[in-house]
């Protein structure tokens, strides 16, 4: 799956009604994970767990968008090329991959995560989310 038009030809991503129930839903519990990140202990054995919270979140809130412009994600990497092609944030949605593979490197692969990682993603996800507010409808939180 190269783009998005890829993603919902092979059904990692499809077409929805918008859902606006769903986003404020999604948002709410993004906000929560992000905040729950920030409230675990910045300790060696709690980096991984850190960093998968952010990642949730950010996830979340993606998710949330896609459902206010009326897709359903079946992919993390479908929500890749859905910041890129449909929102126009290249520079985010390569943000997002490069967080998807580490995510994906602790959660499969055992991988370690250095502090300096999840210190940069404590300050730079929720800046992310911030700026990707934009696409909110005026109403939404």
């Amino acid at each position: 799956m190269n783009n998005f038009e890829e993603s919902l030809k092979e059904g990692y991503a499809k077409q929805i009604p918008t859902n606006s129930i769903r986003a404020k839903s999604l948002i709410k519990s993004s906000q929560e994970a992000i905040n729950t990140a920030k409230e675990i202990p910045f300790l060696d054995g709690k980096l991984k767990s850190i960093f998968r919270e952010l990642y949730e979140g950010f996830r979340e809130f993606c998710e949330a968008l896609g459902y206010i412009k009326g897709y359903k994600f079946q992919s993390h990497e479908a929500i890749t090329h859905f910041l890129s092609e449909i929102l126009k944030e290249q520079k985010i949605s390569t943000k997002f991959d490069r967080y998807r593979q580490l995510r994906n490197g602790i959660n499969y692969y055992g991988n370690s995560i250095s502090k300096e990682t999840v210190t940069e993603a404590l300050e730079e996800i929720p800046k992310i989310i911030k700026e990707l507010e934009k696409f909110l409808p005026e109403q939404a939180p």
